[in-house]
């Protein structure tokens, strides 16, 4: 019966009601004396909906299936009452903020680096549908972290899309990063420039993430408005400008061409940058553009990237 202590502390039931509806579904029918516990608490698991009282002052278990949906529509109206409540509570979060920042309701400077961090972590802790990035460097989350948060959102089915900037991607190790992201289930672009970061969580909110140097110790918070709407417009410009980053595809046309090569190249990196991510010679990296411009009879490097996405090499 562990696995139901361990269903039912997920859905907030506490420890003796679990003990409790343990004796009745191992055991059967009890009745009060027997079971042996306050009166009140056989009341409250009843209102819960995990026991039935039965004539005779007999208690049964519900079967477990139906329990756990009791438990789950109870939870979902205690989420929705939540929600409702949070008004009131904003109004009164923004009456003692000072006036400058109450003049722009919708839009909080969160400031400090330890604040941004636990801000940033907060939003991916309640992200629920989908978390949209403008990825440049500098990073609120050192780059070895950041691996493990998107993986503990994406347990809980949380999507992401990441549109990478070519400053990024240039960074020691980030490839290998992001290969890593992407076969987990991250989808990823890559465009030569973005003009900002930005991660916009589900339609909620946006930060806007302000650099210090190579810290971010600083970031705007926007809530639902009209400026997040446009946030979220510019994210989906750069999202349909960008090249799908799938280093691990397959090259169809060419098999003799790196596949990692080709997800480079779209990201706008240079020769030399190309040739120390894949440990290449500069000039071995050269020729292998040079043959695949060619082959895609582009007169630009990143024009080579656009066609090898519309031929389907990406």
């Amino acid at each position: 019966m562990a696995h139901n202590v361990v269903v039912f502390g997920h859905l907030g039931v506490a420890p003796e009601l679990t003990a409790v509806y343990e004796l009745l579904v191992t055991g059967g029918s009890r009745t009060t004396d027997e079971i042996g516990v306050a009166p009140d608490l056989l009341a409250q698991m009843r209102q819960l909906g995990i026991v039935r009282y039965l004539p005779g002052d007999v208690w049964q278990a519900v079967a477990p299936d139906l329990a756990v949906e009791a438990l789950i529509a109870a939870r979902e109206e205690q989420n929705r009452r939540a929600r409702a409540d949070v008004g009131p509570l904003m109004e009164l979060y923004l009456r003692n903020r000072d006036e400058e920042q109450a003049d722009n309701a919708f839009v909080e400077t969160v400031t400090g680096v330890g604040a941004v961090r636990e801000l940033w972590h907060t939003l991916l802790n309640g992200a629920r549908d989908e978390i949209c990035v403008l990825d440049q460097p500098p990073y609120v989350t050192p780059l070895g972290e950041h691996v493990a948060l998107e993986d503990e959102t994406r347990q809980r089915d949380v999507q992401w899309r990441v549109v990478y900037d070519r400053s990024a991607v240039d960074l020691p190790g980030r490839v290998t990063e992001i290969i890593e992201l992407v076969a987990a289930g991250e989808r990823a672009r890559v465009t030569p420039t973005l003009p900002f970061k930005l991660a916009v969580i589900d339609a909620h909110a946006a930060v806007l993430p302000v650099a210090n140097g190579d810290v971010v110790d600083k970031v705007l918070l926007i809530r639902p408005s009209a400026l997040l709407d446009v946030l979220r417009s510019t994210f989906e410009l750069y999202w349909d400008k960008g090249i799908p980053f799938s280093p691990g595809g397959i090259y169809a046309a060419a098999a003799d061409v790196d596949p990692n090569l080709l997800g480079l190249l779209a990201a706008g990196l240079t020769d030399e940058s190309i040739a120390r991510q894949l440990g290449l010679a500069p000039r071995t990296v050269q020729r292998r553009v040079r043959q695949l411009m060619d082959r895609c009879g582009a007169q630009t490097r990143f024009q080579a990237g656009v066609q090898a996405m519309r031929r389907g090499w990406l």
